[in-house]
């Protein structure tokens, strides 16, 4: 490891541990920061690729499952390529059809991904909206 690695990770535990940096923020993110990730434009893009879909149908209004798997549970135990290639390519003996080739999702894939990744860090709420956007009634 180089030095200027270990600097860089030492310094902020050597406060941690000494108190220096009081005490952590247990809440989880605040509404500002639950903006920024829903209110990115590719983020904000994926979240109405995902209602033009109709990916709820099957996953359930906030993606954590129905009739197929949660989303975000996937997203949670899987990579980036994993995640990717399961939205292209599909799963048909268990009933998930390949996106390959539609222009929705092709041009939305990172923002889908970016979306579920947040959704698993606590960085988006099941219930976040992007500015402007009404809620989708998908009860």
């Amino acid at each position: 490891m180089q030095v200027g690695r270990i600097a860089r990770y030492a310094a902020p535990l050597f406060l941690a541990l000494s108190g220096e940096l009081g005490t952590p923020d247990i809440t989880g993110p605040s509404q500002q920061q639950l903006r920024i990730g829903i209110d990115d434009p590719a983020v904000a893009s994926a979240w109405q690729a995902l209602r033009t879909l109709d990916c709820a149908r099957c996953h359930g209004k906030s993606y954590e499952g129905l009739a197929a798997p949660s989303i975000v549970d996937y997203a949670r135990t899987q990579g980036h390529a994993s995640f990717v290639r399961a939205v292209l390519d599909g799963d048909a003996p268990r009933g998930m059809p390949a996106y390959r080739g539609n222009p929705i999702v092709d041009a939305n894939i990172e923002g889908i991904y970016r979306y579920f990744a947040e959704r698993v860090d606590g960085s988006i709420s099941p219930e976040a909206r992007p500015a402007g956007r009404a809620a989708v009634n998908q009860d």
